[in-house]
């Protein structure tokens, strides 16, 4: 007999035992995406374990409806040695995440092995299997590619079948409604970094070349799919996680030729990457840090080729300071701004000066800030800084704020921009993340907690980062989900499937709920203002900062309340 239990999006289903199952909302605006899970297991069998396949019916189309068998890792360290009982669990086990598409209704054909006859789905690369020994989760969302779905009464049946015997074994029906009203255009800019380096060097390839830009699309669409929609583009290598004096892989879009004194710019590589990026739905697009991280002290990789010959120009060697470094700029900004009008992103891209500076910093980074004002006077410069001096005296135009930041409500108070971010170790309170081992909804509060604070923009660090810590070694995700700092996904969402392509993740399609809660408060707001949205969120949670907790009924109870109003109001 298959056991089978429907479960919301912020449940985690594990081999031993489901945990957050909470109530499925019923409900969902016409142009989101809708996700929830079923967990199976057989309850009583002869055997351990049985071959089975599904069939979907439904009355919407097979291309609304996405299918993923939800994958498990194997994680040694879930424990979180500051923060001990935030996580699902503290002990070493197998934990879901990864997602692996499957066909939403595959052909079956008759076939036989050595014990007889079974039944598979043609063409399927993920298979199904139910044991008596665990739990498996099914994913299964409705719009993924953000279309919109008819109005009305909707259900989804999901059949399980014997393979074996090529029987009928039982099934679960999910029925909702899609509401007349739709989300706005997301209003929320979301980049969390992109490594080309780690793309090409976990699959062997050359950087940049045509193989490549065919797993760069695979990376970017997944993450476009996903509510991304800007894009970190290495014009130069990013002098990100990079050892004092040490390198990072090249990943440089600018090709630079340098004869004299005199700089050429080929941006033939910068043109086909944006490119790419439009076509896969980015919509803006932050360039390279131009100093090093945490101080601004020195310069990025730049390579360039010197009297034929490639050669590192400017580096850890170079002050951050140098004239020479500051007409290279000059140079480079020169030719860079046609480029930026003719591909129509010039106030579409924002400009790092240096990540994470703290107040001993404060020289260092205002000069290298005011050295990029001084040379283009109309770049918007952010980064991930928490101190509010440097905003205050004028040292950054965008702020992106640690979400646990002690200076946290003077940004709130006073910026009338700024962004937010968070790393692994950021659990304060109630504060949002997402490590594999921490409960989906700490995830997903994330965009009620950005639209509170009043927040424009979000900017995670780890995509698509495969490295250790200042990007030593080289670690597939799926072995060994506990790299950098033994803190499971801090520096990934996204992993590398053998054939190139992208497997999206648990925590990825979470993260787009949290955004859809900001969009859909941003919508609501449009129609009845932000005073009145805002007394709807206190109503339902409570006074809500980028710290406080907001429990799994309480995001869905909000959500069904904010889609009744803009029902209502629209």
């Amino acid at each position: 007999m298959l056991e089978i239990k429907t479960i919301s999006s912020l449940g985690k289903i594990y081999p031993e035992e489901i945990l957050n199952a909470g109530s499925v909302p019923k409900s969902t605006l016409a142009n989101e995406p809708f996700s929830f899970q079923l967990a199976y297991r057989l309850s009583e069998s002869t055997t351990q374990t049985e071959p089975i396949y599904t069939k979907i019916e439904s009355d919407l189309p097979d291309e609304v409806i996405s299918v993923y068998k939800e994958g498990y890792l194997p994680i040694y360290n879930p424990r979180i040695d500051w923060y001990p009982d935030i996580t699902d669990k503290n002990d070493a086990g197998l934990f879901p995440d990864p997602l692996f598409k499957k066909k939403t209704n595959a052909k079956t054909i008759p076939t036989y092995f050595n014990t007889g006859s079974i039944t598979v789905e043609e063409n399927e690369k993920t298979t199904l299997v139910a044991t008596t020994a665990s739990y498996q989760g099914l994913w299964i969302t409705l719009n993924e590619n953000l279309g919109e779905m008819p109005i009305g009464e909707h259900y989804i049946t999901v059949k399980f079948y014997d393979s074996r015997k090529n029987e009928y074994v039982t099934e679960k029906t999910f029925k909702f409604e899609v509401l007349d009203a739709k989300l706005d255009e997301q209003k929320l800019i979301y980049t969390s970094w992109f490594h080309c380096d780690c793309l090409a060097d976990i699959y062997n390839v050359e950087m940049f070349s045509d193989r490549h830009f065919e797993i760069l699309r695979s990376f970017i669409s997944a993450a476009s799919k996903t509510g991304m929609n800007m894009l970190l583009t290495p014009a130069f290598t990013p002098p990100l996680d990079t050892v004092i004096d040490g390198e990072r892989r090249t990943a440089q879009l600018v090709k630079v030729k340098k004869t004299g004194g005199k700089y050429e710019f080929d941006f033939t590589l910068f043109e086909k990457f944006v490119n790419l990026c439009k076509e896969c739905g980015i919509k803006y697009f932050e360039h390279s840090h131009l100093f090093t991280q945490w101080g601004a002290k020195h310069t990025p990789k730049i390579m360039a080729e010197v009297d034929g010959k490639e050669k590192r120009i400017f580096g850890w060697e170079t002050d951050s300071a140098s004239e020479e470094y500051k007409e290279f700029l000059k140079a480079y900004f020169a030719e860079l701004l046609p480029v930026l009008e003719k591909l129509e992103i010039k106030d579409k891209i924002y400009f790092h000066t240096s990540d994470e500076p703290e107040n001993e910093h404060y020289e260092s980074y205002r000069h290298a800030r005011d050295t990029i004002k001084e040379i283009y006077p109309e770049a918007k410069t952010f980064d991930a800084l928490s101190k509010y001096k440097f905003f205050e005296d004028g040292a950054v135009d965008v702020p992106v704020v640690m979400t646990t930041s002690e200076d946290m409500p003077k940004f709130v108070e006073n910026c009338p921009e700024f962004w937010c971010y968070y790393i692994g170790s950021c659990l304060k309170d109630g504060a949002s993340n997402r490590l594999i081992s921490l409960p989906s909804g700490r995830n997903r509060r994330l965009g009620t907690q950005l639209y509170c604070a009043g927040a424009k923009g979000f900017l995670h660090w780890g995509y698509n980062f495969y490295y250790d810590i200042l990007s030593n070694g080289l670690y597939n995700p799926f072995e060994n989900p506990c790299n950098f700092s033994a803190m499971p996904g801090t520096s990934y969402v996204v992993y590398p499937s053998a054939d190139g392509t992208a497997v999206p993740s648990i925590r990825m399609k979470v993260m787009f709920e949290a955004i859809n809660d900001y969009n859909a408060l941003m919508t609501l707001e449009r129609l009845i203002g932000r005073e009145k949205t805002m007394a709807l969120v206190t109503e339902v949670c409570g006074e809500i900062t980028t710290t406080t907790a907001i429990s799994d009924e309480n995001i869905f109870a909000l959500r069904e309340k904010v889609n009744e109003m803009i029902l209502k109001n629209q």
